[in-house]
């Protein structure tokens, strides 16, 4: 009973619905196709003409209704009384909802809607279509299309503007831009379209662009998806004697290695598609839809769908009249259709393979005399410096396997001095970091002898391989620090007093080292390698324009003349030194075949016997010893000690107790009053304190040591715990500038 109580009620909505659809007096058929004949049996006053189909539609569909009823009352029960009771309901809900969507939108604009809702509460295959016009002329019209509907899950909302002009009274020419996006999902996509539509006859194309890069798809595991791009040209045909029936064709042409034209379930590679189909409109506000859609590769699908199509400024009795589908027909009943378009969205597909892995360089913690370039493609550096090769990588896989490849014939490990790269070494992210080590410099005419060209390969657990970007090492031949000193006895020194006797010598050292290392250290080189020359100059030729010669031994010089020898041929960076003639000259070593690159200048003062000048450190209660003559003398606790300037007057070539401490035999002015001198204590204690100066108050004084280590202070500020144990006691002395002058006075004379 309760079942045909529904029936009857879903009967008398259905006749409200169809109240202004003609039918058959005899039977229900379909609605007129647009002939003029009149139904059989009618009375020539239209109100009773209206009354009796109306009475007839309630009569023969309550009819149908109640007969389903009867037939199936046998089966009826509580729980598909329950079912129809919900359905109705939600039918309901569903045609007063889309009832109101269309009641507040078509005031403004052409409407279509069609609202489901699933046992969920699902939207599943609802949709609709709003046109709005800006401007509407005689020949133009100006417009904006706003559509939305679920699918498959998905609910996507087209948005577009388009422009429609009548080039004739037979023609119509329109374009139209649209922004698609996917709200579920996050897909973008623009579509161009273009219309050219006459009289029963509409041409349409659209070209469909994604504007969305490739996101993680939801329908596959490890794949990403985005929106394809394609085209698609549309045909819609209907013939002038019938309106009401229609044909239409389409084809559709999308482009990628895996399209979901037919749905995820059938991806396929550059998909392409035609589709025909039929449509019948009874009454200008419904539309019942079907094709047949047929891709590559046997793929093939068929469609339906019932639409609601409302059209703002018509009469609803118009709108239910179905001798108003001719002129709906016509270019000018057109004018306000829709966009004929793929409002979905189709999707491409690809395997995830974020795979990816970049190189640079970066000169982290290298001294700075290293960097000649620094970027991060690229660097320069001398011979031995180091710098870091950095790597980023990015996977959600696991890292199978890695190499280094060079992009030329060399070893990156053995070269370069990178570790054997595996992919135990390097992982995902940012932490990848190695140092390598400029290899030596090659003395070639090859542009690229130093140029070294590296990459990494990296292969993950799916097999996926990605090469990096290449980084450029270019090797630049490292600056050599060249040195000069004179050894005296183990100590170096920049400057040597000697007597031109022949007999007495300078013995020079040189050495060269490289700039390497993180921090700057230097890499010494073999002194065989050094390749110098040894030069000498007059202390007064400051631009070393007027070399001296050096013999190469004491034989080659003539008997009685005065000369620069060796005292045996230079061996590597090492040479001795002797002369015969007085003079000062600054001395140098240069490579033999680049005067440009050389040591530092030493001094070496080859004197006669009675201008030589020796300084001695004397203990003031044993004043004739000078403690510096020996080594090995410790200092008593105690004692005073003085400092001693004088000439050789005895001719002995050393400082004694009976040497001349005055400029002359004349001037009795003390040389050491010509110097400014101070006390140093040089080392390092055995409690590990630096030594230093001693106080200022001991400057050009006698020195005092302190018997105790707590009395240490007053001799050297910085003593620590162990006062001045372990310090060599030496001092440091200088001309003053009255001192300066009165040398420079003699050394005149």
């Amino acid at each position: 009973m309760k079942k045909i109580i529904l029936y009857c009620l879903i009967a008398s909505s259905l006749s409200m619905l169809f109240a202004g659809v003609s039918y058959s007096s005899n039977d229900i058929s379909l609605p007129n196709l647009g002939s003029d004949d009149s139904v059989a049996g009618s009375n020539n006053s239209p109100a009773s003409s209206s009354n009796k189909e109306n009475n007839s539609t309630e009569e023969k569909t309550s009819e149908i209704l109640l007969n389903e009823a009867q037939s199936n009352f046998q089966n009826l029960t509580a729980e598909g009384m329950k079912s129809e009771a919900l359905q109705y309901g939600k039918n309901l809900a569903t045609a007063s909802a889309q009832s109101e969507i269309e009641s507040l939108l078509s005031p403004y604009g052409h409407i279509a809607t069609n609202l489901n809702i699933n046992d969920q509460g699902s939207l599943e295959g609802s949709s609709l279509d709003y046109l709005v016009p800006w401007y509407e002329g005689e020949s133009d019209l100006w417009f904006s299309q706003f559509s939305a509907h679920n699918k498959d899950g998905r609910t996507i909302a087209n948005m577009g503007i388009g422009v429609r002009h009548n080039i004739t009274e037979e023609w119509m020419l329109g374009s139209n831009i649209f922004y698609d996006h996917d709200m579920t999902r996050g897909h973008h996509r623009a579509g161009l379209g273009g219309e050219a539509w006459t009289n029963f006859l509409k041409l349409s194309g659209n070209y469909y662009m994604p504007l969305s890069s490739w996101k993680d798809s939801v329908d596959f595991d490890d794949y990403q998806e985005r929106p394809a791009r394609g085209w698609d040209i549309r045909l819609q045909a209907y013939l002038p004697a019938y309106p009401q029936l229609g044909s239409s064709v389409v084809y559709e042409q999308y482009y990628g290695d895996q399209v979901a034209l037919f749905g995820k379930d059938s991806l396929q590679k550059d998909p392409s598609a035609v589709t025909v189909g039929i449509d019948y409109t009874p009454v200008p506000l419904i539309t019942i839809q079907a094709g047949y859609k047929k891709g590559d590769s046997d793929q093939n699908e068929m469609t339906a769908n019932l639409s609601l199509d409302y059209r703002i400024g018509v009469p609803l009795s118009k709108q239910l009249d179905g001798d108003e589908v001719a002129n709906m027909r016509s270019l000018a009943g057109s004018r306000m259709d829709f966009v004929d378009r793929n409002n979905d969205i189709v999707l491409e597909y690809r395997e995830k393979n974020d795979l990816d892995v970049g190189l640079y360089l970066k000169p982290t913690g290298t001294a700075a005399a290293c960097i000649l370039a620094d970027d991060p493609d690229s660097a320069e550096a001398y011979e031995g410096c180091h710098w870091t090769v950095n790597a980023t990588v990015t996977s959600h896989l696991k890292i199978k396997s890695a190499k280094w490849v060079p992009m030329s014939n060399f070893n990156p490990e053995s070269t370069l001095g990178l570790p054997a790269l595996t992919a135990g070494n390097i992982s995902n992210g940012q932490n990848n970091h190695w140092t390598l080590t400029f290899p030596a410099w090659v003395n070639s005419t090859d542009p690229n002898a130093n140029k070294y060209k590296l990459a990494v390969i990296l292969v993950d657990d799916k097999g996926h391989t990605k090469q990096s970007n290449a980084v450029n090492v270019i090797v630049a031949e490292a600056p050599i620090d060249y040195q000069l000193v004179i050894d005296d006895s183990g100590e170096q020194k920049k400057a040597i007093k000697l007597l031109a006797n022949g007999n007495n010598f300078a013995n020079l050292v040189a050495s060269g080292a490289k700039v390497t290392g993180l921090a700057g250290e230097t890499t010494p080189l073999d002194a065989k390698d050094l390749k110098l020359t040894f030069r000498a100059y007059k202390i007064e030729d400051k631009s070393h324009s007027h070399e001296i010669a050096i013999h190469a031994s004491k034989n080659d010089c003539k008997p009685g003349s005065e000369c620069l020898f060796y005292k045996e041929p230079p061996s590597g960076a090492k040479a001795i030194l002797g002369s015969t003639t007085n003079g000062v000259f600054s001395i140098i070593a240069s490579k033999s075949d680049d005067n440009t690159q050389k040591t530092n200048a030493v001094l070496v003062d080859f004197s006669a016997a009675s201008t030589m000048i020796y300084t001695a450190i004397v203990d003031s209660e044993n004043p004739t010893v000078n403690l510096t003559a020996t080594k090995g003398n410790l200092l008593q606790l105690g004692h005073k000690y003085q400092f001693k300037i004088a000439y050789d007057s005895n001719n002995n070539g050393q400082w004694d107790a009976t040497d001349r401490e005055t400029i002359s035999e004349t001037d009795h002015t003390p040389l050491i009053s010509l110097v400014d001198y101070k006390w140093m204590f040089d080392g390092v204690s055995p409690d590990g304190t630096r030594g230093g100066y001693a106080v200022d108050s001991l400057k050009n004084n006698t020195i005092l040591i302190p018997k105790t280590n707590a009395e240490a202070s007053q001799v050297l500020a910085s003593a620590g715990a162990d006062g001045v144990q372990g310090y060599q006691l030496k001092v440091d002395y200088q001309l003053t500038p009255a001192g300066q002058k009165i040398m420079n006075q003699l050394r005149g004379k």
